[in-house]
C-alpha cells in the first residue's frame, strides 16, 4: 500500500490490518493499478448506547433533585467522611484498600476509588441526620460526570422495598429500573445488569425490617461474588447489629461521617452567606466560637439542623435575626432550639416556588402524582401534625396505613362505616331495581314519564329498605370485628397456588382450612339472618304490610342458608390460597396495600358468584314454601341477587371488615373530607419519604427522626381568620 494511502487512511480515522479495513472508507491499490474500495458500517454497541442514555437521564434526575435539596450551592455543609475506625464493621484492609477521606464539597477521592476495578464497593454509615443520603446523591453526580465508555451507570435506589428472601437482587434491580425509568426495554435492562453496567447505589439498609437486614447482607455478598459494584448506606448502629448476625460486606470500604464542630458550623454559616449578608450571620458565628457547648452550638453540629438554620434565616423579616438562636434566656435547651428550627422544615422541603417540569424518561405524573405539584405549606404541616398526633396517641413510631382509621374514635368510626356502606348498598340496589322496574313497567298510563317516575319510586323504596339494614349490620360487624381483633384489622396476604406449586412453605394446614370454613359458615348464617330480619322490619315501618315481618323471617332463613352455603367454601378456598407472612417482613406500604386490595376483590368475586347459584338449591331445599310464603328462584332472580350480593353485601363486607376497606373509608374518604389528610394519602406519604420527612421500615412509615414526630405532634395553634399559618 503506498505511503500516501496510509496517510489518507490515518487522516480519515481508518485502521489497516492486512487486508482488513475498518472505518468510514478504506482504499487499497491492488495489482495492475486496480483500486478496490471497501465500505464498512460499524454499528454502535446497543448496550453501550443504553448505558450512556441511562447515565444522561440519571444525571439530569439527581442534578435536579440536588438543586431542590440545596446540595449544589457553592458551599456545601463541610461534613467529612473517612474510613471507619471500628474494625468490626469492615472487611480486611488489604481487600478494601484505603478509601481516603473527603468533604461533601469535594468527593473526588471517593470517585477516584471507583476507577479501580477492585475497589468499587463502599458502605456509607452515619447517625440520623448525618447526611448519608445527601452524600449518596452527590457521589452519584460525581461518578456520572466522570463516566467513560464501559463504566457502570450509578443508579440511586431506595432499598426499603427489597425482600431478599423472596426476590433475587438482580430481579429486584430489574423491576426497580423499569419502574423508575419506563422508557427502558426489559431486554436492555437485563443486558445492562448481566454485563455489570449498573452500579447500584442502595440507600437505606436500615429501612428494611430488622429481621431482613442480615439476609440482605448475605444476599449482597452473594451478588458481590459475581463482581457487582455496589454502594450501600445505613445507620451505624443498625449496620453493626446486622453485621453481628451475618457478616461484613465483603470487599467493601466502610466510611463514616465525622461529627461537625461548632467552629466548622460557624465557618459554614459565614462562608455560605453573600458578602452583603455576612455581617448578619457574624453575631451567631461569634457566639458559636465563644460558647461551643451552648444549646445552639450542640444543635448546629447536626448537618440537618445546620441546613435548616441556613435555610430558615435566608429570607426572613429584618427583626428575625440568626443570633436569636444563641439567646439562652429564650432557648434554654437543645430541644427548644430544635423545635424552633424544625418550624422551618416544611417550607424548606416543600418549597412554594414552581417546580421544574417532569423529566423525560422517568415516571409520569400519573404514576407519581405528587411530583411537579406546588404544595400548600400550611396544609402539609397540618397533615403531618395529624399523623404525628395519631402516632403519639398510639404510643408507637410506626405509621401503618391500615391503622389510620383508628384515629377516629370508635363511636364515630362505626357511624361513618355504616353510612358509607349504606350509601354504597342503597345506590347499587336502587339503581338496579329502578332500571328493572322502569323496563318492566306496564301501568295504565303509557309513556316515558310514567315509566321514569315508577322506576324512581321503586329505586328510592328499595334503596331505603336495603340501606338501613346495611348501615346497622355493617356498623355492628365492624365493631364486633374490632373488639374481637383487639385493634385495627391487619391486611391479609393471599397468593394463588395452582398445580405443583400449590403446597408452598407457610401454607395452611387441613385443620386450619376446616376451621376457616366453619367461621365462614357461621358468619354467613349470622349475616343472612340479620339482614333478612332488618329488611322485614324496615319494610313493615315503611309500608305497614301485615305480611312484612313474615316475609322478613323467610328472607332471613333463605339468606342465612345461602350465605352459609357459600361462605364456608369461599373461606376455605381463601385459607388454602393464603401464605401467611409477618407484617413486619411485608414489602413496602404501597405494595402491601395493592396486594390486600387484590385479596379483597378476589373474596368479593367468589362470594358473589357463589350466591348467584346458591339460591336455587336453598329454595328447592325448602320445597318452594315457607310459613305460607311462596318461594321462587329463576335465572334472572339468580343473576340479580348474585350481582347485588357481590356488589352490595360484598362491598359492605369489604368496607367494614377488611384493612383495605377501612383504608378506603377513612384515608380516602372521611379523613380527606374532614381536612385531616390529602385525598391521595398514599402518594402524600410516599412523597414525604422521598423528601426525607418520613422513612420506610418494612410495611410501615416512620418519621425520619423521633424529634420530628415530637415536633409535629404539638397541638396545632388556631390562627385568627385571614392570617396565614406560621410556625415561627
Amino acid at each position: 500500500m503506498p505511503e500516501e494511502a496510509l496517510s489518507a487512511a490515518a487522516a480519515g480515522g481508518t485502521t489497516v490490518s492486512g487486508n482488513t479495513f475498518q472505518g468510514p472508507t478504506a482504499v487499497q491499490s491492488g495489482d495492475h493499478n486496480v483500486q478496490n474500495n471497501y465500505f464498512t458500517l460499524a454499528l454502535p454497541d446497543p448496550v453501550e448506547l443504553g448505558a450512556q442514555g441511562l447515565g444522561h437521564v440519571v444525571l439530569d434526575q439527581w442534578r435536579q433533585e440536588a438543586a431542590l435539596r440545596g446540595l449544589l450551592g457553592p458551599d456545601p455543609i463541610p461534613v467529612r467522611w473517612r474510613a471507619t475506625s471500628d474494625a468490626e464493621l469492615a472487611d480486611h484492609a488489604e481487600r478494601t484498600g484505603r478509601p481516603g477521606e473527603a468533604s461533601a464539597a469535594d468527593l473526588t477521592s471517593f470517585a477516584d476509588a471507583f476507577a479501580h476495578p477492585q475497589r468499587r464497593r463502599l458502605v456509607v454509615l452515619g447517625g440520623p441526620g448525618s447526611g448519608k443520603s445527601s452524600f449518596a446523591v452527590l457521589l452519584v453526580i460525581a461518578l456520572l460526570q466522570r463516566m467513560d465508555v464501559g463504566d457502570p451507570v450509578p443508579v440511586l435506589l431506595p432499598l426499603a422495598s427489597w425482600r431478599p428472601a423472596e426476590e433475587h437482587l438482580t430481579g429486584w434491580l430489574e423491576r426497580q429500573l423499569l419502574r423508575e425509568y419506563p422508557y427502558l426495554e426489559r431486554g436492555t435492562v437485563r443486558e445492562l445488569l448481566a454485563r455489570n453496567r449498573v452500579l447500584p447505589v442502595l440507600d437505606g439498609l436500615d429501612e428494611l425490617p430488622a429481621a431482613e437486614r442480615p439476609n440482605a447482607l448475605r444476599a449482597l455478598n452473594t451478588a458481590l461474588a459475581a463482581g457487582i459494584a455496589l454502594i450501600l448506606t445505613c445507620r451505624t448502629e443498625d449496620f453493626r447489629t446486622a453485621v453481628h448476625s451475618a457478616s461484613v460486606l465483603r470487599g467493601a470500604a466502610v466510611v463514616e461521617a465525622d461529627p461537625l464542630t461548632a467552629e466548622q458550623a460557624a465557618q459554614y454559616l459565614l462562608s455560605s452567606a453573600t458578602p452583603q449578608q455576612q455581617e448578619r450571620w457574624r453575631p451567631l458565628a461569634d457566639a458559636l466560637h465563644s460558647a461551643p457547648s451552648c444549646p445552639a452550638a450542640e444543635v448546629l453540629k447536626v448537618p440537618l439542623m445546620l441546613w435548616l438554620c441556613r435555610t430558615a434565616y435566608a429570607h426572613t423579616r429584618p427583626d428575625e435575626r440568626p443570633e436569636e438562636l444563641a439567646d439562652q434566656l429564650r432557648f434554654r435547651t437543645t430541644a427548644a432550639v430544635e423545635h424552633h428550627l424544625l418550624d422551618s422544615l416544611v417550607p424548606s422541603v416543600y418549597p412554594a416556588d414552581p417546580l421544574p417540569p417532569p423529566q423525560p424518561g422517568r415516571r409520569t405524573s400519573r404514576e407519581a402524582p405528587w411530583e411537579g405539584r406546588r404544595t400548600d405549606q400550611q396544609r402539609v404541616s397540618h397533615w403531618l401534625g395529624f399523623l404525628a398526633r395519631h402516632l403519639e396517641r398510639r404510643g408507637t413510631p410506626d405509621l401503618a396505613w391500615w391503622e389510620l382509621g383508628t384515629a377516629v374514635r370508635l363511636g364515630p368510626r362505626l357511624a361513618v362505616t355504616g353510612l358509607v356502606c349504606a350509601l354504597g348498598v342503597g345506590l347499587l340496589v336502587g339503581l338496579v331495581d329502578g332500571v328493572r322496574a322502569a323496563l318492566a313497567y306496564s301501568g295504565p298510563e303509557p309513556g316515558l314519564w310514567p315509566r321514569l317516575v315508577f322506576g324512581i319510586l321503586v329505586a328510592a323504596v328499595d334503596a331505603l329498605i336495603n340501606a338501613v339494614p346495611a348501615a346497622v349490620a355493617f356498623a355492628l360487624a365492624h365493631g364486633i370485628g374490632f373488639a374481637f381483633k383487639g385493634g385495627a384489622l391487619e391486611p391479609s396476604r393471599v397468593r394463588i397456588r395452582l398445580g405443583r406449586g400449590a403446597r408452598r412453605p407457610g401454607a395452611r394446614s387441613g385443620t386450619e382450612i376446616l376451621a376457616r370454613a366453619g367461621l365462614g359458615i357461621t358468619g354467613g348464617l349470622a349475616g343472612g339472618l340479620g339482614i333478612g330480619l332488618l329488611q322485614g322490619i324496615v319494610r313493615k315501618l315503611l309500608s305497614g304490610d301485615p305480611y312484612a315481618l313474615r316475609v322478613g323471617l323467610v328472607d332471613a332463613v333463605v339468606y342465612g342458608c345461602m350465605f352459609a352455603v357459600v361462605g364456608g367454601p369461599v373461606a376455605a378456598a381463601m385459607a388454602w390460597c393464603e401464605a401467611p407472612e409477618s407484617i413486619e417482613e411485608a414489602p413496602d406500604p404501597g405494595e402491601l396495600l395493592l396486594r390486600n386490595r387484590k385479596a379483597v376483590l378476589l373474596q368479593w368475586l367468589l362470594f358473589g358468584a357463589g350466591v348467584a347459584v346458591a339460591g336455587w338449591p336453598a329454595v328447592e331445599l325448602l320445597d318452594g314454601y315457607l310459613w305460607g310464603i311462596r318461594l321462587a328462584w329463576t335465572i334472572p332472580d339468580g343473576l340479580r341477587f348474585g350481582l347485588l350480593t357481590a356488589f352490595g353485601a360484598g362491598l359492605g363486607t369489604a368496607l367494614s371488615l377488611t384493612a383495605w376497606g377501612q383504608w378506603t373509608v377513612f384515608a380516602r374518604l372521611w379523613l380527606p373530607l374532614t381536612g385531616r389528610l390529602p385525598r391521595t394519602a398514599m402518594a402524600f406519604l410516599d412523597d414525604a419519604h422521598r423528601r426525607g420527612v418520613l422513612r420506610k421500615a418494612g410495611a410501615v412509615y416512620q418519621f425520619r427522626h423521633n424529634r420530628l414526630q415530637q415536633h409535629f405532634a404539638r397541638p396545632a395553634v388556631r390562627l385568627p381568620r385571614g392570617k396565614k399559618s406560621s410556625r415561627r
